[in-house]
């Protein structure tokens, strides 16, 4: 039980994603996190890159050729800058969070149906309450309805199917 707990909450991860919407694919994601503040990560979006990463200390970001760098705030740092702002789970996209660790996600959906599928368990879910924006999450209030596959060995969601308004927007996770 612990092991998998620790899975579905996992600060440390390797994996790469790719978004379909309506058929047509339009990002690609990777993440390498060694712990919670020691990541990289990179979206491409056509031509564009966007990379960031924190080696502890600093924050950096590059994109459209112009690199911002932040300080990581300390232990002492004001609760008004936490350190969890650096953290990889702070600053990636927040579905990829929530595919990588289930219980983000789980606890902002109502699930529908729970279907054992091998080694997977297919859950149906609608999104509860209201997320403010900058939420990035799967779980946006709009009518959407989520088909997720959860991999019960690696304990991160490897696909979630969002339907909403007539479009379907398709995410892949592969872990490294």
């Amino acid at each position: 039980g612990g092991a998998w707990v620790k899975l579905v909450t996992r600060g440390a991860a390797q994996a790469s994603a790719v978004v379909v919407v309506d058929g047509r694919e339009v990002s690609r994601h990777r993440l390498d996190a060694a712990d919670e503040l020691h990541w990289e990560y990179s979206v491409r979006l056509g031509d564009e890159e966007v990379r960031e990463w924190c080696d502890g200390r600093e924050l950096v970001r590059v994109a459209n050729g112009r690199t911002t760098r932040s300080p990581v705030p300390g232990p002492d740092a004001s609760p008004d800058e936490p350190w969890c702002f650096s953290a990889w789970t702070g600053v990636v996209d927040g579905w990829l969070v929530e595919l990588l660790r289930p219980v983000d996600l789980l606890s902002r959906v109502v699930v529908a149906d729970v279907v054992a599928d091998g080694g997977a368990v297919r859950v149906a879910a609608r999104p509860r309450g209201n997320e403010p924006s900058p939420y990035s999450g799967l779980a946006v209030p709009d009518g959407r309805s989520l088909d997720l596959l959860l991999d019960v060995g690696s304990g991160c969601f490897t696909e979630a199917v969002v339907t909403a308004a007539g479009s379907v927007r398709r995410y892949r996770v592969t872990l490294a």
